[in-house]
């Protein structure tokens, strides 16, 4: 290579090397942002699980919706740093549902040697229990900012696990029903990693301290489709907001996965700080 190919060559990477720093600097420019957010969340769940058979007994079937109306504890909460154009935001859900069901007919078993035909004069006591939490983790880039509006993209991974477990007592004509399915306790603990990409932003309602925040991501990995919206009502204060707003989160699974699909909604309460 000649000296002046050299030459050339070293005064471009150098010039790259600016520009890239450069354009680092243009990026990140400005202070540190942070917000952080707890919230309540008051979801329903729809659902329906297949349990495996535990210890050589029965399996079982349930539709989720008929049985997860109690929500017993919940812990919401999230984080965004901001610098610039650039920021990272992660979220956090725990939810513990538990409910029971007396003389119900929604429960399909099955023992080792195939599905269970339950007498018409036999019905169930359920409990059925769910407890789960979310993590979201994304990197942020501000694509628009305005005085009255913003928004930015996203793009980063979301973890689900869920712990599952029904037990049930049949009542009634038993007598001819195998003993393994007439009593049984049976547990379900997937987990899932899923890419996501989404949007989110404000608009503020003319002039004053009233916007409307929405979120929107979708996503797949692990889990066949996972997608998540957020929108609602806000009022901005000198040091964050108050928000009411509604809230989904939806999971669809492929079907060897004890769950074939998830999914919580309902309306959520935040109070965010900003510094």
């Amino acid at each position: 290579m000649s000296k002046r190919m050299t030459a050339a060559l070293t005064a471009l990477l150098i010039g790259l090397a600016g520009a890239s720093s450069a354009m680092a600097e243009e990026l990140t420019a400005g202070d540190w942002k942070f917000h952080a957010q707890v919230y309540g969340w008051f979801p329903s769940i729809s659902g329906s699980t297949t349990f495996p058979p535990s210890d050589g007994g029965g399996s079982a079937n349930i539709d989720l919706s008929n049985y997860m109306d109690a929500l017993q504890f919940a812990f919401m909460g999230g984080l965004d740093v901001r610098k610039g154009k650039l920021g990272v935001l992660t979220d956090f859900i725990y939810l513990n549902f538990d409910a029971n069901e007396s003389a119900t007919r929604e429960l399909t078993l099955s023992s080792p040697g195939g599905r269970i035909e339950i007498p018409v004069d036999v019905t169930a006591n359920v409990r059925a229990g769910l407890r789960g939490w979310s993590w979201t983790l994304a990197g942020t880039y501000s694509a628009v900012e305005k005085p009255g509006y913003e928004m930015q993209v996203l793009g980063g991974l979301r973890y689900l696990k869920v712990d599952t477990t029904l037990s049930w007592n049949l009542n009634g004509n038993i007598g001819s029903l195998p003993p393994v399915v007439i009593n049984g306790a049976v547990t379900s603990k997937p987990d899932w990693w899923d890419a996501i990409v989404g949007v989110r932003g404000r608009a503020q309602l003319g002039q004053g301290r009233w916007f409307v925040p929405y979120y929107a991501d979708v996503g797949t990995g692990q889990s066949d489709l996972t997608w998540q919206a957020v929108g609602g009502l806000g009022y901005a204060f000198s040091w964050g907001e108050v928000v009411g707003a509604y809230r989904r989160m939806d999971y669809r699974f492929d079907s060897s996965s004890p769950l074939r699909d998830l999914s919580f909604s309902g309306p959520a309460l935040s109070l965010g700080f900003r510094w």
